[in-house]
């Protein structure tokens, strides 16, 4: 990422030059002034003075706004960057529902933008104009040069120590305090539940405790950071007090004038500046050092190669061998939730899946969807393995109903364009996919139509609602494979008939479904049936052929369990 701020590193650095050259000005017009115009009384000498010092005034004003802007432009533009590439991460990962606390967040973008448009990065880039200053005042007198020497290692040693007192204190309660947002961000969430069951009161403790040891922390670290910061503030004064009384001793021993005691007091003013601005953006410093690595990975990132762009699928799905360990879901313990699936659909087919909870079904369409990497095994669309596929391009052909029914705040219209961006939509896609999905006339029963909003997650619909909106939005562009997480699950007689008629829709247009789901209903038109057990497909094949082998478990009065015997049920 330092490659990203080179350029305006090197400008703002050239603009620090020509503004540490300029804030030379007001030393030497008080040297010229003391030494020249006061001993002369010459008025016209005076006059010039205050002119040259008016326009190098204005210069090094223009300088400094240069600069400022330079390093505001260039955080602002890194921070357009790095929040679309930390959104895109935090996307992935909770798709895929990986937990990592490595991942850059916009709390991190945030922090690097403050300090680059801060006085954090001025200061630094002003650091090596110490040596100058110091040099400078060794030209007036070695002793003055010793105490600006003293000095700055004075404060340099307090800025060590701020550090070190703080860096800890800052990583832990930061750590601690992300931790804390995603409480937060839950409880929000889940607002309905925590209300329905009387978790009111517990969920507030736990976050007012968690949000207390932050506070603490964060109280701990700015009260240390302040501590440190007032004190260079008072040794700054003294060390201007030392260098004036030593200017004052040289001038009664007629050893330097009055003009260099005061210059040389101005000039440890600006040269210890930039130590003491440090020590105030310290605490900032060290939370953008921690966020750099988080930042710095997430920048330095290559992008994703760009797949050949295959051309429309017809929606063959051939799942060979697909094995998944819950590792790739997140889960340390690393269960097994798949074993050797396999099974193969024709366009147009109808897979029903069924079986208990805990049995792989929603795992299965994870996989289907391309949200998860299996173990080992392959999914192939069109003789594709899944992962061939450019993400954008396999969404226009694929259409995903989770178990949990997600939808945005906003229209209606804008749910099932998969687009909040009103302009983008293709109303007639929009109202196509809607019919499809046979809750057109829902729609248009709302209050507002296709332009209903629908408040955050689709709040103000109900659960039938969400579900027949997330089904029209599943079919929106024409997708060629369609996966369905339990879409009947809040649905009554009349949604189920409806849903039904829309998948024999599908099936009619050469669309392959694959359903998820505890329902008798839909089984009457499905093509093929999978029972699941323990991650494993127990049964494949027409209704009737699975129905035949459940009966044939059913252990007859009487029967002993030698003749039982499983029989061949066909895996394509």
């Amino acid at each position: 990422m330092f490659h990203a701020i080179k350029r305006h590193a090197w400008l703002a650095a050239l603009f620090g030059i020509a503004s540490n050259l300029l804030v030379l000005a007001p030393t030497l017009y008080l040297l010229q002034v003391y030494d020249r115009v006061l001993p002369s009384r010459s008025l016209e000498t005076l006059a010039m003075l205050i002119v040259f010092m008016g326009i190098a005034l204005l210069m090094m004003l223009a300088v400094d706004v240069v600069r400022n802007r330079l390093l505001s432009d260039l955080g602002r533009q890194l921070a357009d960057r790095l929040d679309r590439l930390a959104l895109a991460a935090r996307i992935e990962v909770q798709a895929r529902r990986i937990p990592r606390s490595d991942i850059a967040t916009a709390q991190d973008v945030a922090a690097l933008r403050a300090f680059l448009s801060g006085s954090g990065i001025p200061a630094f880039l002003d650091m090596p104009w110490l040596i100058i200053y110091l040099a400078l005042m060794f030209l007036f007198h070695w002793s003055l040069g010793l105490i600006a020497i003293a000095s700055a290692v004075l404060l340099v040693c307090v800025a060590l120590l701020n550090d070190r007192l703080t860096r800890n204190s800052v990583r832990a309660y930061t750590a601690h305090q992300r931790e804390t947002d995603q409480l937060y961000a839950q409880i929000s969430r889940h607002a309905e539940i925590i209300t329905a069951l009387g978790m009111n009161t517990a969920m507030l403790d736990a976050w007012s405790s968690r949000r207390r040891v932050d506070l603490d922390a964060q109280a701990k670290a700015a009260d240390t950071s302040a501590l440190n910061r007032n004190i260079s503030k008072t040794l700054r004064q003294a060390i201007q007090v030392v260098m004036m009384g030593a200017g004052a001793w040289l001038v009664i021993n007629q050893i330097a004038t009055g003009g260099v005691m005061l210059a040389t007091t101005i000039l440890l003013g600006k040269a210890l500046a930039p130590v003491e601005q440090m020590l105030g953006s310290w605490k900032q410093f060290i939370e953008v050092r921690q966020s750099w690595n988080r930042l710095d990975a997430l920048y330095c990132r290559p992008p994703a190669s760009r797949p050949v762009e295959l051309p429309r699928p017809q929606g063959r799905l051939t799942v060979e061998a697909l094995t998944f360990n819950s590792r790739g879901a997140g889960d340390p313990r690393g269960r097994m939730l798949l074993k050797g699936i396999q099974f193969a659909l024709t366009p147009g087919q109808l897979l029903v899946v069924v079986g208990s909870s805990a049995s792989g079904k929603s795992t299965l369409l994870r996989l289907l969807a391309g949200l998860w990497e299996p173990l080992s095994g392959t999914v192939r669309l069109d003789g594709a393995d899944i992962a061939q596929w450019p993400r954008d391009s396999l969404s226009r052909f694929l259409g995903y109903v989770p178990q949990d029914v997600e939808l945005f705040s906003g229209t209606v219209a804008g749910n099932i364009a998969r687009n909040p961006d009103p302009a983008a939509a293709d109303a007639q896609a929009i109202v196509r996919a809607a019919q499809r999905a046979h809750v057109h006339e829902l729609i248009l029963g709302l209050p507002g139509g296709y332009e209903t909003e629908i408040g955050e997650a689709g709040e103000t619909l109900s659960g039938g609602q969400r579900q027949a909106v997330a089904l029209a939005r599943a079919l929106y562009g024409d997708p060629a494979l369609v996966l369905l997480d339990e879409p009947n699950a809040h649905l009554d007689v009349d949604g189920e008939r409806l849903l039904n008629n829309a998948l024999l829709q599908l099936k009619q247009d050469g669309v392959t479904v694959v359903v998820v789901s505890h329902r008798q209903s839909v089984l009457s038109i499905a093509d093929r049936v999978m029972l699941m057990r323990s991650g494993q497909i127990e049964a494949f094949g027409t209704r009737d052929q699975v129905e035949a082998w459940l009966r044939s478990r059913a252990k007859p009065a009487g029967q002993p369990a030698s003749q039982l015997r499983r029989p061949e049920v066909s895996t394509s």
